[in-house]
């Protein structure tokens, strides 16, 4: 599909990334073969793009973070139950817990990245993230990784060798 749109993450917003100790999700001929079984609802399609256009790009065009959260929130869930019956649930085993506690704690919005078990919550500054980051940590006691990241808003690069 043609690119639509494109907009900068605020400078400010953070990104906490919980990587939890699990089996990573599906790749490879794995990967392959699940998109081969995968059927796509034209019902939920729709209404992702319609989250998409009505308050999920408003929402990061205006820096509204509640608003961008819960948009990105609910497109992962949808997104997860177009996948639900390859990867055994809306979310990968081990992150469906993990992204209720990112909301749970203070995250704007949350989601799972790929076929999981990482997931991520955004937040409006360095401070929240921090303190999000040490939150999800207690609660994963020692069973993952947990980092506050930035937003890359340079977007892909591609070098000639």
């Amino acid at each position: 599909a043609p690119l639509l749109a494109r907009h900068a993450m605020p400078d400010e917003w953070r990104c906490v990334l919980v990587i939890p100790h699990a089996e990573p999700g599906l790749s490879g001929r794995a990967e392959e073969a699940a998109f081969g079984e995968l059927r796509p609802e034209p019902e939920r399609a729709a209404l992702i793009a319609q989250l998409v256009l009505t308050s999920l790009l408003p929402g990061l065009a205006e820096g509204d973070l509640a608003e961008f959260g819960a948009a990105l929130t609910r497109v992962q869930r949808l997104v997860g139950e177009s996948f639900a019956s390859v990867q055994g649930g809306v979310f990968h085993p081990r992150a469906g817990d993990l992204v209720d506690a990112l909301l749970r704690l203070g995250a704007a919005g949350a989601g799972q990245s790929s076929w999981g078990p990482a997931v991520y919550g955004i937040v409006g500054d360095e401070q929240a993230g921090g303190a999000l980051a040490r939150d999800v940590d207690t609660e994963l006691a020692g069973g993952g990784q947990v980092e506050v990241v930035s937003f890359d808003n340079r977007g892909a690069r591609v070098e000639a060798g």
